[in-house]
């Protein structure tokens, strides 16, 4: 153990290393196109290339709090990586102070003229001056699009939007700290009864206050980017996708890690792999169910305030991305997830976990840039911009990401479920009587 502990952090200190430099040149190209693309152009990319990072501490966080109260298997093998995530949530909210800046004036200090004369600007507000329109106090827009606003300005302000944003990151900071301070008391002192129920006290009502949360800044950061149009499963559909990346991440991290250093193909991984592979093609399904159940309802609606949301992402260049995020986020994974042998081969489920997190980006992408560019979408230097903020935020975050990995060993040696094996129902090593071979 002691040696696969120790090839374990030595990959991760070298993804971490890797990481740092993908991500610090990512960062310089972005800084560097702001004076090509303005300074608006750069907050977009940046509030596009902060959420999935974020979401991958938040998600894994969430995946922490859930193996805490349900147990199993699988939340032994990723609880080391998921307390390393957990504790980068902290510099998730440094990252996300530079976006406070787009509530000011400094959103335009670098101004640059932006084409919103297309035929499709309508489908959403627009402001040079602020990030989110809303915010922008000088915001030109048509009468009833002006009462709706009017209606959510007791929400839809800035000291508000600030509040809910640092009692999120508080109370998810607590949290972290909180179960990795009783993971270090466990490594210290062995485990017993009252200190799992002290993980489970803050574990259990920390699902539900994580679930309100995400319910606040989901409509914070993301939905309103367009004030006028609104949906309730809209929270469900960002929430539910970091629980896909943090499974992803930790799917990925857990093969990687062992590689040269472990059989990945013995009895004990192969279930647990499988079981990995369970979760994203569960996870997968679930995700294309939420997310065409809103399309269905708004469809279905059919008014003026929730339509807009869909026609931007459907012209324009945009029915392209729509199109492959389609396939791309739901066929694909989904066909490749149902054969046996992805879950049974480590080889191949790292590579499928690495697809998901980046058709996850896709995702996001769609969801936030159309918001700015409703009806127009090319392959320009904005997109370029884009993929570097995104190449930024996210490889800094990756290396702190596995430099946290790297202090501790690939398992909590005090947790009881150390002398454990996954149950299946029907396993690899199962005859059942009967059953032709």
């Amino acid at each position: 153990m002691a040696t696969h502990n120790a090839r374990a952090q030595e990959r991760a200190t070298q993804a971490s290393g890797m990481s740092f430099a993908i991500g610090g040149v990512g960062m310089l190209v972005a800084v560097a196109l702001m004076f090509v693309n303005g300074s608006q152009s750069f907050f977009q990319s940046y509030l596009t290339g902060f959420i999935l990072p974020a979401g991958m501490a938040l998600g894994s966080l969430a995946l922490l709090m859930i193996q805490n109260v349900s147990g199993g298997y699988w939340g032994y093998v990723i609880r080391r990586p998921a307390e390393a995530a957990a504790r980068t949530i902290p510099f998730v909210a440094l990252m996300f102070l530079p976006l406070l800046l787009g509530l000011t004036d400094v959103y335009a200090f670098l101004p640059k003229e932006h084409a919103h004369n297309t035929p499709e600007a309508h489908l959403n507000l627009h402001s040079d001056h602020r990030l989110w329109p809303w915010a922008d106090p000088n915001l030109e827009i048509e009468e009833h699009e002006k009462l709706i606003l009017d209606e959510k300005k007791g929400y839809l302000n800035d000291t508000f939007f600030i509040i809910r944003s640092a009692i999120g990151f508080g109370l998810w900071t607590v949290m972290a700290l909180g179960l990795n301070a009783l993971a270090r008391r466990e490594d210290a002192q062995g485990w017993s009864p009252e200190l799992k129920q002290s993980m489970q006290y803050i574990a259990a009502p920390g699902i539900l206050v994580h679930s309100l949360i995400i319910l606040f800044l989901s409509t914070d950061w993301s939905m309103s980017l367009q004030p006028v149009w609104y949906s309730t499963m809209y929270p469900v559909i960002f929430g539910f996708g970091q629980i896909i990346s943090a499974m992803a991440l930790q799917t990925a991290v857990f093969i990687y890690l062992r590689q040269g250093g472990e059989d990945l193909g013995s009895d004990l991984n192969k279930k647990i792999t499988r079981d990995f592979g369970c979760y994203l093609l569960g996870f997968t399904i679930f995700w294309t169910y939420i997310s065409f159940s809103q399309y269905l309802l708004i469809w279905s609606a059919n008014l003026k305030e929730e339509v807009p949301y869909y026609i931007a992402r459907s012209r324009g260049g945009w029915e392209l991305l729509t199109l492959i995020l389609g396939l791309g986020h739901f066929l694909i994974p989904f066909l490749i997830l149902l054969l046996r042998e992805v879950s049974r081969r480590a080889d191949l489920l790292l590579k499928v976990s690495i697809y998901l997190l980046a058709v996850r980006f896709v995702d996001i992408y769609w969801q936030i840039r159309p918001a700015f560019d409703p009806g127009h979408w090319d392959i320009g230097i904005e997109t370029v911009q884009d993929l570097a903020a995104f190449a930024g935020l996210t490889g800094i975050w990756l290396g702190l990401f596995f430099r946290e990995v790297s202090r501790f060993g690939l398992y909590p040696e005090n947790d009881p479920r150390k002398d454990t094996t996954p149950v299946h129902t029907v396993s690899d090593d199962v005859v059942i009587p009967g059953a032709a071979h």
